[in-house]
Parts: structure tokens; sequence; C-alpha cells
């Protein structure tokens, strides 16, 4: 096993890794949160979130976490993207997956931190998040509840698995409302949860538990006792309901199949665009996937793209997070969002795609990066 240690601001990152088909270079690099629950971040180069990523770079990456638990599925599943930062690399994920299944009736959702009224839910905590609850929504969609509530195997997806707390939690909520379920794989591109602590949450959950990841270690962080944290933003979400402002179709409330969009509006705007100019896709907090879906559309076509996510988790300049944007958010809450190593002249164009209807704090980030928005409803997108 070799080790790394990342100094940061707030602490000293200790990590001992297992051997793997990556380097951690490949896979990350880091970042000081302003947060005291978790003074440290793994900046994911392969999430979209605060770091820009190449579809090709995604989409293999999400193929070889699907080939990875491709023989520990038995029966119908539920894939969960966790939200906000794996939402879109659950999905991607889910859809490598459903690439070399021999069923069709796998369903995958994401959880949200958004509330919406009236519909059954499982509430779970986060206990180290700068924004703590969650929600896991039972899909309207009679046919969808169905596998929902009676899946032999839930599969959830994280980008990195630290405690396996939030796990615990979710899985907990999840086994009241199937008490079918036979199976869980927790799947990640790192993971931090010893051996130890693996057994100790499979007899907490009384299930059979399988772990897979891109990149296993331990890891041990230091804080540093002098540090100060100061103007921790309030990033919590209002308990209003946000259907107004949410995609309803996208995953939130399940899909079985591929997401798809029409790609005309995107072909029409291509034809004044020149192949050497580079793009920026970006996508809005949980709403990811569809921008991936957009930029790996366009890398196909042979355009030099990136996509990336505004995201709420306050980060701290420096190390890893060489620019920090701050705005407010576009779905009603009024907390500060953020967008990280992006400058406003670095690409040629820039593509919003957003979930929620044209606002205040989206047209003012349209200004700021002299963007081109498109808004997703329904599966199809349009110029906003």
């Amino acid at each position: 096993m070799s080790t790394h240690t990342i100094s940061l601001p707030t602490g000293e990152l200790n990590l001992c890794l297992a051997a793997s088909d990556f380097t951690l270079d490949d896979l990350t690099d880091y970042a000081a949160r302003q947060n005291p629950k978790r003074g440290f971040l793994f900046v994911n180069k392969l999430l979209a979130k605060y770091w820009p990523s190449k579809p090709q770079a995604m989409a293999q990456m999400h193929q070889y976490l699907a080939q990875s638990l491709a023989g520990s599925i038995q029966g119908s599943s539920v894939f969960v993207g966790m939200a906000e930062a794996a939402a879109g690399l659950g999905q991607g994920v889910y859809e490598a997956y459903l690439n070399q299944a021999t069923r069709s009736d796998h369903l995958f959702i994401h959880t949200s931190r958004y509330l919406l009224a009236d519909i059954c839910k499982l509430d779970f905590q986060e206990q180290h998040s700068h924004a703590a609850q969650f929600y896991l929504y039972v899909p309207l969609e009679p046919l969808l509840q169905q596998s929902f509530l009676t899946a032999q195997n839930l599969v959830l997806i994280d980008d990195e698995l630290t405690t396996g707390r939030t796990f615990v939690n979710l899985i907990r909520a999840y086994q009241r409302v199937n008490p079918q379920l036979q199976r869980i794989i927790i799947v990640s591109i790192l993971n931090f949860v010893d051996h130890e602590r693996q057994q100790q949450m499979q007899q907490q959950l009384g299930v059979e538990l399988q772990f897979i990841s891109a990149l296993a270690a331990e890891v041990n962080f230091v804080s540093n006792p002098d540090y100060r944290y100061t103007n921790i933003p309030n990033v919590q979400s209002q308990p209003h309901c946000k259907r107004q402002h949410l995609s309803l179709t996208a995953g939130r409330l399940g899909i079985q199949g591929h997401l798809e969009f029409d790609a005309t509006p995107l072909e029409t705007l291509l034809q004044s665009w020149h192949k050497e100019q580079s793009i920026l896709v970006l996508g809005t907090g949980e709403f990811i996937h569809v921008a991936f879906l957009m930029g790996r559309y366009l890398e196909q076509q042979d355009w030099d793209v990136s996509i990336q996510s505004t995201a709420r988790s306050p980060l701290l300049k420096g190390e890893a997070i060489k620019e920090k944007m701050e705005f407010k958010d576009n779905y009603a809450d009024n907390i500060p969002n953020y967008l990280y190593n992006v400058r406003a002249d670095q690409y040629d164009h820039v593509i919003i795609c957003h979930e929620t209807p044209m606002c205040a704090s989206l047209q003012h980030l349209v200004q700021q990066l002299n963007a081109i928005s498109f808004y997703y409803a329904d599966g199809k997108i349009s110029l906003s």
C-alpha cells in the first residue's frame, strides 16, 4: 500500500491506498471545505461538479463501475444516485449497466434536497453535510412504484464513501418500505470505509452488503486546531414545495431506461459555431445528467467540450480550487451557489442546461458567463 499526505488550511489528510486500476491523481484532487463538520473535500475529476470533466472520461468511469457490479446483481434492482454531487454519476452508471443487462425493469432514482409536497418520501440525514436533510421519493407512476417497493437489489452510487453513516440511514429507511430487499451494493469511485466498518454495517443492516469502487484507501484527517471557520454560509433548502422549480421526469421520481432529449435546438445553434472552439456545458445543482448527455453528444461530433455543474458546497479557494464564482441559487432558496475552476472568459461558448424556469439568478449567471441557456422540460430542451 502507498501513502499520501495532503496539507490543507483546515488540517492534514493522510491516505493509505490499496491496489487499484487507477492512480489517485487520475481520480481526484483536494480542497478545504468551509464546514467544521468535515474540513476537506476530494475534488473528483470525473464528476463534473467542482472540476471540469471530459464526457468520454466520465463515460469510461460509468462503464468501469457498471461492469464491476454486473456479476453481483440477481433479480430486479433500484439504482440510487446520491445527490447533490453524484446524481449524475448514478444515472450514468445505471445507463451503462442497462447496456449490458438482460432485463429492462431496473429502476433509477436520485435523492434530493428539495421538498415535493404530497409525495411519499423517505427522509434521512447526512450528518457531516453542510445541508444535512435529504429525501428519496417513492415514484408516483404505478409500475415504477412497484419496482421501487419490491426490488431485490438496492444499488447505491456515490462519488466517495467515507464513513457509511449516510448509507446506513438511507438503507434503514428503505428497508421499512421494502422488506423483500435481499442485497445491497454500494458503488463509489473512492471508498474509504475499512473492512471492519464494512462488517459492522452489514451487521447493523442484517442483509447482504457488497462494496465496489475504483479505488479504496484508508483515510485520516487531522484537524488544524488553529484554523477558524468563519463566514459559514447557510445552504439549507427552504422547507417549501419546489414542484414548479424541478423536473419530475429526469430521475427525481424514478425512471426506467435511458434519459433522452431532442437535440434539434442544439444542432441549430451549432451551425454558427466552429469546431476549433471550446464549449462548456454547465448543469445546475442536482440537475447534471442532461448536461452530460449533451456534452457527450457534442464530443461524439468532435467538439472540444467539458462538463461541469454549479454546487452549493462552500469550498475555500486554494489547492484544487483556482477559481470561485458565487451567486444566488436558481431554486428559490435564496442561498449561495458556486461555480468552481471556471473563468468568465475561459471557453469560447458556455451552454447552461437547467431544469428551473428562467429567473433573476440564472439570468445573472448567463450574463456573467456570456452563456446560452437551454431549459429542459418533459424530455425537450429549448432556448430560454
